[in-house]
């Protein structure tokens, strides 16, 4: 090789290392993604979570599970309007369910914007921890579900490839409305 070819070389990894690591780079978009599902988790004894899920054709829903400290504290909860609840016999709870909290076009920029920062490509690494919380990523393929459970990112985890991705989709489904229920009197 002639030393112009490898300066070239040299040249064109410079350049794209940098679009590699700063997660700049063009995420591959699958075919036939139907559904995505962005879940945050309470991982304490009893644990909740808040859960959106958007499909390919614009529909939406949120659930919300509260905390389970006892199924009567629970009974104590009072539906906001818009909501649905639902009692579940085993194990003793209620959730929250709103379909539709999106209008189908901005459900589906939603969906296509999620896809383009690379939900399809998050990761899960083993958690420094034994409780706190994480993410449930659930992506549906022509029909085949992929799950992916994200514990929260500590100090090490912080720079990754993966954690850019996470923050950039988390920035796109993080901020549904999660207002179910007040406390009080049914």
């Amino acid at each position: 090789m002639r030393p112009r070819s490898i300066g070239i070389i040299v040249l064109i990894i410079a350049i794209a290392v940098p679009a590699i690591t700063t997660g700049s780079e063009r995420n591959p978009i699958p075919d036939g993604v139907e559904m995505i599902v962005w879940e945050t988790q309470n991982w304490e004894s009893n644990g909740g979570f808040e859960r959106l899920t958007i499909w390919s054709d614009g529909r939406s829903e949120v659930v919300v599970a509260p905390l389970r400290y006892s199924h009567d504290s629970q009974e104590n909860l009072r539906t906001n309007i818009g909501w649905e609840r639902i009692k579940h016999k085993f194990p003793p709870h209620v959730e929250f369910v709103r379909k539709n909290i999106y209008p189908p076009d901005v459900a589906r920029a939603k969906f296509k914007e999620a896809l383009a920062a690379g939900i399809h490509l998050l990761g899960s690494f083993k958690p420094s921890y034994l409780d706190g919380g994480g993410t449930r990523v659930v992506i549906q393929t022509k029909g085949q579900l992929k799950e992916i459970s994200i514990p929260m990112f500590m100090d090490s985890e912080k720079g990754t490839l993966n954690y850019k991705r996470f923050h950039a989709v988390s920035e796109i489904l993080g901020g549904f409305d999660k207002s179910a229920y007040e406390y009080g009197l049914k």
